[in-house]
This record gives C-alpha cells, sequence and structure tokens, in this order.
C-alpha cells in the first residue's frame, strides 16, 4: 500500500480511537450520578443500576464481538470500522435521552454489542498496514486509547459540573457520528473482499484453533491474567489512596495517580510498538510484564506521594506494551481472510479477566487488606512474563529438534 494512504487510515482510526476513549472514559465515572436522578433518589436502586450500567457493555461485547470478526473477514474490514464508530455514536445519543434506569441499561447493552472500535480498528490494520510497521501502528493505537484516558475523566467532569450527563452523551454521540462519516468517506480499504468459500470456519472452530496453537494460547492466557490484574487494582485503587494518605482530598489525588498511569501508558504505548517491529514480541512481553510486577509489588508498601507518582507512571508505560503484544501475536498468526474473527475471539476471551478482575479485587481487599491486592497481582503479572518465557523456550526448542533432524 501507499505510504501516505495507510499512514492516512491511521490518522482516521486514531482520531476514532481517541474519541471513543475520551467519550466513553468521560461518562462512566459519573454513571451513579445520573442514575440517581432516574432512579427519583432512590439509594439502593441508583447502587444496583449503576452496577447494572458498567458491566454491561463487557457482556454483550464479549458475546458479539467474534461475530463482527467473522462479518469483517467476510465483507469489509473498514464497514466494520465504520459500524463500530456508528454504533457507539447512536449508543450514546440514546443513552443521553433515556428516562428510566432500566432503557439506560439497555443502551449500555448495544454500546458493547454494535460498537468495538479496538478490534475493528486492530483488524483493519492487520489487513492494510505494511507487516513491519503493525507493531508501531498498534502502539499508536493504544497511545490514542491512553489520551482519552488521560483527558476524558477530566474534560467529562467539567462539563458534566456545567451541563450534566446529557448534553456530555449527547454531544459525545455527535462527535462520534462525525467521525463515522469522514471514516466511511476517506478510510481506504485495497484488499478485495474475501470469496465466500474461503470463510468456512465457524467461530467456535476459530476459538478452538486459538485454544490449539500453543504459543497463542500462552499469549491470550496471559492477556486474561493481564486485565485480571488492571481491572482488581482499579477496583480498590481509591479507597487505597483513601487508607494510605487519610486525607480530604483522596478524590483529587486518586484521579492523579490514575492520570499519571495514563501518562506512562501514553507515553510508552508507541516505544513499545516499535520494539515489536524490530525484535520478538515475546521478549517485549517479558520484560514489560516483569516490570509492571515490580511496580505492582512497591505498591504494596506504604510510599510517599511523590515516589508513588513515579511508580504509577512506569506501571502505565509497561504496562502499555502487554495487551498489544497479545493483539499483534494473533495477528502476526492469522491468515489475511481470518484476521478479523481471531480478533473478536481474542477480544471476547479477554473480557474474562475484565469482567472477573472487579470481583476479585474487591473480595480481596475487603476481607484481606488493599495492598495484599497489589501482591496477589504482582505475582500474577510476573507468572504471565513466566508463561511467555516458558512459551518461548519451547517454541525454541522445537524448531532446533527441526533444525538437527533437518
Amino acid at each position: 500500500m501507499d505510504s501516505a494512504l495507510w499512514k492516512t487510515n491511521v490518522r482516521i482510526l486514531w482520531s476514532g480511537r481517541f474519541l471513543v476513549s475520551t467519550g466513553l472514559t468521560g461518562i462512566s465515572p459519573f454513571i451513579p450520578f445520573f442514575m440517581e436522578s432516574l432512579s427519583d433518589g432512590d439509594t439502593e436502586n441508583r447502587l444496583l443500576w449503576s452496577g447494572l450500567a458498567l458491566a454491561a457493555p463487557a457482556l454483550s461485547y464479549a458475546i458479539m464481538t467474534p461475530l463482527w470478526g467473522k462479518v469483517s473477514d467476510r465483507w469489509s474490514r473498514k464497514w466494520m470500522v465504520v459500524r463500530a464508530l456508528s454504533g457507539l455514536a447512536l449508543s450514546m445519543f440514546f443513552m443521553g435521552i433515556a428516562q428510566t434506569p432500566f432503557q439506560f441499561f439497555l443502551f449500555r447493552l448495544c454500546q458493547g454489542a454494535f460498537g468495538g472500535i479496538s478490534d475493528a480498528s486492530s483488524a483493519f490494520i492487520g489487513a492494510e498496514t505494511p507487516k513491519n510497521r503493525q507493531g508501531y501502528t498498534l502502539g499508536k493505537m493504544e497511545n490514542a486509547s491512553a489520551l482519552g484516558l488521560l483527558l476524558g475523566p477530566f474534560l467529562g467532569g467539567i462539563l458534566v459540573e456545567f451541563w450534566g450527563c446529557r448534553p456530555l452523551l449527547l454531544l459525545m454521540g455527535l462527535l462520534t457520528g462525525c467521525c463515522a462519516i469522514i471514516a466511511a468517506i476517506f478510510l481506504t480499504e485495497t484488499r478485495s473482499q474475501t470469496k465466500a468459500e474461503s470463510i468456512h470456519n465457524s467461530i467456535w472452530k476459530t476459538f478452538a484453533s486459538l485454544y490449539q496453537h500453543r504459543a497463542v494460547r500462552a499469549f491470550i492466557l496471559a492477556g486474561i491474567l493481564v486485565k485480571v490484574a488492571d481491572f482488581a487494582t482499579f477496583a480498590i485503587f481509591t479507597p487505597y489512596v483513601e487508607q494510605m494518605i487519610q486525607s480530604s482530598a483522596t478524590a483529587i489525588w486518586a484521579g492523579i495517580l490514575l492520570a499519571m498511569t495514563s501518562f506512562g501508558e501514553l507515553v510508552g504505548a508507541p516505544w513499545w510498538g516499535k520494539k515489536n517491529d524490530c525484535q520478538r514480541i515475546e521478549y517485549t512481553f517479558i520484560w514489560a510484564a516483569f516490570f509492571c510486577s515490580v511496580c505492582m509489588l512497591i505498591q504494596t508498601y506504604t510510599l510517599s506521594l511523590q515516589w508513588l507518582l513515579i511508580v504509577r507512571f512506569l506501571q502505565g508505560f509497561s504496562y502499555s506494551a502487554l495487551l498489544q503484544s497479545v493483539m499483534l501475536y494473533v495477528l502476526r498468526t492469522s491468515d489475511m481472510d481470518n484476521q478479523g474473527v481471531r480478533i473478536g475471539a481474542t477480544n471476547s476471551l479477554l473480557m474474562i479477566g475484565q469482567i472477573t478482575g472487579p470481583f476479585l479485587g474487591s473480595f480481596l481487599g475487603s476481607h484481606i487488606g488493599f495492598p495484599f491486592v497489589f501482591l496477589v497481582m504482582g505475582i500474577v503479572l510476573a507468572f504471565t512474563s513466566m508463561i511467555i518465557w516458558y512459551s518461548s523456550l519451547l517454541s525454541s526448542n522445537r524448531n532446533l529438534n527441526v533444525h538437527h533432524k533437518l
């Protein structure tokens, strides 16, 4: 593909990932406030629907994303990007006009079912980006998500304070819809459509093929555990900070520390992506998981806020390598006609970690203590590093045995 053409595609995809990340992270922290207005001040009802609304997209996304991946392989990866942006735009618009908690919950389900810009853009990159630039490009996508995660809660807080939740949802729906139109007009797909007879594997066979490939299986298992560690510590982070600093400024410091983590991801994602283009993906994952594990373990001790800022930055920097490495490995072990469905199936499996992580973190934090959560999750991340190291060692030994036989 022409250099200018694929770079234009990357700019469009980057804008879409950034906008979606900003919008979703901008509204998610304030869903309980919105539920309060929809629940007529009923506290118990508000908490119930807030929890359901926060969990809903992950569930519907896990169910639908392999199907959308299969459709992208059969028809068009470009139009799956447009579908994802359009689905998110309509979901946010309808969330903005919801009148009851149940309606809002249904539209959050639609967000997960019809969105999915992450896997749509990853599948597009796999087909339309030069192989020696795929790592760099996936790093750029992680960079866009990290920047949105950094700015979203800050901008969302300001807009909710002055406008309220409804105008914010309507605004983000409008902007995302505009991005979908831009993608429909300017995103360029050079790959011809795959013939129907070439797409013969079912979604279940795709899951089976991921499991049967030993190295891919190891990467997906490691990715699930990475998600568990991330969301387990995220679930208890604010009370952990409150316990540590014992100050009325807990919310401010928690926000600053989370922002510092996002800033680390923002800086690290493209750097690790370039590393993946010039060295084995296993090496990137092993070292990044090891450093992220160390950062987690350090947080089991009481630190000054200045040191904690540095540790959180380094944690974000190293964490930014992990999931992009998983997706890149799946891309590079896929054929051109099944990349979309394999990416979708992988993302569906990674949702296991996103769903179970918060429950595990909350349980451990409430029964044993918040520092213990960081200890356990630090060990989990070290274990993921060992999983990939062992898988890489087995692959090297197998290749060596084949060479000796030849």
